[in-house]
């Protein structure tokens, strides 16, 4: 049996290249931060802020979706948050990997738009999405399973493209790469995540403000996690 790392190892040793390190972690993840905090924010908004006009109460989600370029903006800034929140990701598992590594925290969240990759990796977040919404169709527990067993596919996409492997595969191959990696590890990433929880309710509790700390410490935990699969398993870039 593999000895992966419990819990509370990952997040000690995310603790200690943070420690002296925060104001990069920050830099780092700054953008994905605010873009989560104000998706949140916004989806409160939306949902409960109303217009009335003649006894006729109009939400700002009734208006937003009856404008023809709502859905058109929203659909391209989501595609560049994507790119800039992966870009911050990978840099932070090259961090993890080497914890002397000399980087440029804000150049960093554009890593991937000055790569050839960027077009393979908004078509593999298409491709996931789909197969995730098939699934939660059919039934939301399949699609929260389906969720954690295809978690692992961006790292695994980064760390062959970094190897110059990507070329032999197809972009759903990442996805079943992830898969078979997470068999058996599941349930330990659903509970990690969990493990984020009272961190969350901080965040709220702060109205936002404690993201700036919790988002990359959430981050860079999960993308050690990768790590750990990874080091326990010597089939990602066979």
């Amino acid at each position: 049996m593999k000895a992966y790392r419990t819990r509370n190892q990952l997040k000690t040793e995310v603790k200690t290249l943070l420690k002296g390190n925060w104001s990069k972690a920050i830099i780092l993840f700054l953008i994905p931060t605010l873009e989560f905090w104000f998706t949140n924010v916004y989806k409160v908004i939306k949902d409960n802020f109303s217009v009335k006009y003649n006894n006729l109460t109009v939400t700002l989600d009734q208006i937003l979706k009856a404008s023809t370029s709502y859905g058109l903006v929203s659909a391209i800034l989501g595609l560049i948050f994507i790119l800039i929140t992966l870009s911050a990701t990978f840099r932070g598992l090259d961090w993890l990997e080497d914890p002397n590594l000399e980087f440029s925290p804000l150049k960093s969240n554009f890593t991937y738009f000055r790569s050839p990759a960027w077009s393979e990796l908004i078509m593999l977040d298409v491709i996931s999405y789909v197969f995730l919404l098939f699934w939660t169709i059919l039934l939301i527990v399949p699609g929260v399973i389906k969720a954690l067993a295809y978690s692992q596919t961006y790292f695994i996409y980064k760390d062959l493209n970094d190897h110059g492997l990507s070329k032999d595969y197809r972009l759903t191959d990442y996805i079943t790469k992830s898969r078979q990696l997470m068999v058996g590890n599941k349930w330990r990433y659903f509970v990690l995540q969990l493990s984020f929880l009272g961190w969350w309710v901080l965040g709220l509790i702060t109205l936002g403000i404690g993201f700036i700390w919790i988002y990359p410490y959430y981050k860079l935990t999960m993308a050690n996690f990768y790590k750990d699969l990874k080091e326990k398993s010597g089939a990602i870039l066979a």
